[in-house]
């Protein structure tokens, strides 16, 4: 498979993984709440550069409960339904031999996502705006290196710490996330990434199996 595709894959958990943190008495619980409401998005999309150590654009559509469109810009775009998952690239399409929804599943389980809460620190950047619209801003670090039963894990924002500094941009109208800045050290290298999402609901997203 591709390297570039592979990259684009890790990313597709990460997106679901990372989540706004809003700043209450109980961050940890708010951030939870947060997670619940990015759990109950019916579509999104969201676009994906990355930042460092080079620059691509990966370009991202989910579909409730488990449709996903993965876009490369001149490259493959991968679609995954439920458990499968196809690859088309140059006019052609090929089903992948793997099982995609163990990469995808347990990122829209709430169990799993209060897993990834602990030892996570939250700090409150204060009140900001992106795109003209009122936001709050966040930074939180999150231990993003879970157990070897968890496959799908978000290896693209893994340093060697463990860990993943992340600023969120949290909407203050509907206390969705806008925006991840996500960075973090790879082999002694940074590395960063920028998540924008938008589209939230949209009943124009569809993603059917290829034709």
């Amino acid at each position: 498979m591709p390297r570039r595709l592979l990259a684009s894959l890790a990313l597709l958990p990460l997106l679901l993984a990372l989540a706004p943190v809003p700043a209450r008495a109980d961050a940890k619980e708010d951030l939870f709440k947060a997670w619940q409401a990015f759990l109950a998005l019916k579509s999104f999309r969201a676009e994906i550069e990355l930042l460092e150590p080079h620059q691509s654009v990966t370009r991202l559509e989910f579909q409730a409960p488990d449709r996903y469109r993965v876009s490369i810009p001149n490259g493959p775009t991968t679609v995954v339904i439920g458990d499968q998952g196809y690859m088309q690239i140059g006019g052609r399409t090929m089903q992948l031999p793997m099982a995609m929804d163990s990469m995808t599943s347990q990122y829209r389980d709430e169990a799993f996502l209060r897993k990834l809460q602990e030892g996570m620190a939250v700090e409150d950047l204060g009140e900001d705006s992106l795109d003209g619209e009122p936001v709050r801003k966040f930074r939180y670090v999150q231990d993003v290196a879970p157990p070897s039963a968890m496959p799908g894990a978000p290896t693209a924002a893994r340093g060697g710490n463990g860990q993943a500094t992340t600023v969120a941009w949290v909407s203050a109208k509907s206390g969705l996330v806008l925006q991840l800045d996500v960075s973090s050290g790879e082999g002694g290298q940074a590395t960063r990434s920028r998540i924008r999402y938008r589209d939230f609901n949209s009943a124009a997203i569809k993603i059917q199996p290829p034709g």
